[in-house]
C-alpha cells in the first residue's frame, strides 16, 4: 500500500500545472490558474482610495457587490509600479485559503499588474530556488522557472495575502 501511495505522488508531481503568465516592469511572473479567479481591465474597474494606507494599496473595488482590497503588485513587491491608466494594465483577482482555519472561506484580493501574457502548461518540479531575487521580492516566490529560455518568477499566492505588510 505505501509503495502505491509513493508511485502516484510521484506521478502527480511530474504533471504539468497551468499557470497565468503576467509581466510587471520588464519581469515576468506565473501564477498558478487555480488561484486565479478572473482577470479585469484596471483601467475599467473603479477603485475608491483609502486614506493612511499603505503606498501599495491602490484601494478597493466592488465586484459584483463583493468588496475586495486592490494592491499594486509592483509596489507591494519592490519592484516598478504599474501604470494604472495604460490599457493593458490588468487587476488579477486572486485567492488563497486560510491557513489558520481551511473551513473557512479563501480570502481574495485584485492585484494590479502590468500586462498579462496568456496561460501556459509548466511542470512544477522545474521550479528552482529563487536565491539570486531582490530581498522584497523573494518571500513572495515558489521560485523560478526557465521557459524556454525566459525566465518566470512563481508567485506565491498565499504568502501575498497572509503577509504582514498588510
Amino acid at each position: 500500500m505505501k509503495a502505491t501511495a509513493s508511485t502516484s505522488t510521484a506521478t502527480q508531481t511530474s504533471e504539468t500545472k497551468q499557470f497565468l503568465v503576467f509581466g510587471q516592469g520588464s519581469s515576468l511572473f506565473g501564477v498558478e490558474l487555480e488561484a486565479v479567479r478572473e482577470v479585469l481591465s484596471l483601467k475599467e474597474q473603479p477603485i475608491s482610495p483609502v486614506p493612511n494606507t499603505q503606498p501599495f494599496l491602490l484601494g478597493l473595488t466592488n465586484l459584483r457587490g463583493e468588496i475586495l482590497a486592490a494592491a499594486d503588485f509592483g509596489r507591494f513587491t519592490g519592484i516598478e509600479p504599474v501604470d494604472t491608466h495604460h490599457p493593458s494594465s490588468r487587476i488579477l483577482v486572486v485567492e488563497a485559503p486560510d491557513p489558520r482555519d481551511v473551513r473557512l472561506s479563501r480570502m481574495r484580493m485584485g492585484l494590479a499588474v502590468s500586462r498579462v501574457e496568456g496561460v501556459l502548461p509548466l511542470n512544477p518540479d522545474r521550479i528552482v530556488s529563487a536565491i539570486d531575487v531582490s530581498p522584497d521580492l523573494a518571500p513572495f516566490l515558489k521560485g523560478l522557472y526557465n521557459c524556454d529560455g525566459r525566465l518566470l518568477m512563481i508567485v506565491d499566492v498565499e504568502a501575498i495575502a497572509h503577509s504582514e505588510r498588510w
